[in-house]
Order: C-alpha cells, then sequence, then structure tokens
C-alpha cells in the first residue's frame, strides 16, 4: 500500500523494541526479522507511538530539521512506506 499526506501511521505495538547506544532496534516476532533505525528513523519511529498524520508528521520533521517540506515529504513517505511494508508501521487512509 502507497501513503500519501492523508493517511496518519502508527507504530506496530507489536514490535519489540530496544535502545542500543544512539539506536533503535526492533524485532517482529511474526517475521523473526531484526530491524534497525538510528538518527532521524528513530525520531520518526518515536513519534508515531501513537497515531499521527503524515501531513503533521513531515510538519514536525521540518520544524525539527532544516528541510523544506518537499523534500522532507519525499524523503518521508518511501520510509513510511518500506516501514508499511515490513509490517513496523501500520496505515490508517482517510
Amino acid at each position: 500500500m502507497k501513503i500519501d499526506i492523508n493517511c496518519t501511521v502508527r507504530r506496530n505495538p507489536d514490535i519489540l523494541t530496544a535502545v542500543i547506544d544512539d539506536e533503535i532496534v526492533m524485532m517482529s516476532a511474526d517475521q523473526g526479522q531484526y530491524f534497525g533505525l538510528s538518527n532521524i528513523g528513530a525520531h520518526i519511529w518515536n513519534m508515531t507511538e501513537d497515531p499521527i498524520s503524515v501531513e503533521e508528521l513531515i510538519a514536525m520533521l521540518c520544524q525539527s530539521y532544516d528541510v523544506s517540506a518537499q523534500t522532507c515529504k519525499d524523503d518521508t513517505l518511501p520510509f513510511l512506506n518500506n516501514m508499511i511494508d515490513s509490517g513496523l508501521m501500520e496505515v490508517i487512509c482517510r
């Protein structure tokens, strides 16, 4: 499923997570796979504990980092789609 800014996302609550050094390490018990996030990916993971609209997520990232809204959108949407495809995030589209 490809998402857009009108969608709402949240991290999958069934994913086991731990912070190791400056990285978030996640395990999908269903898939038996480990995943790791650092820097901005970890920031997005933390911001999606509760459902958040993609539009709001991008606006908050633009405030936190020196990036244009278009660049942020162009970088964030593929990241979120990968996270959803991997089962790490869930999406609710309007």
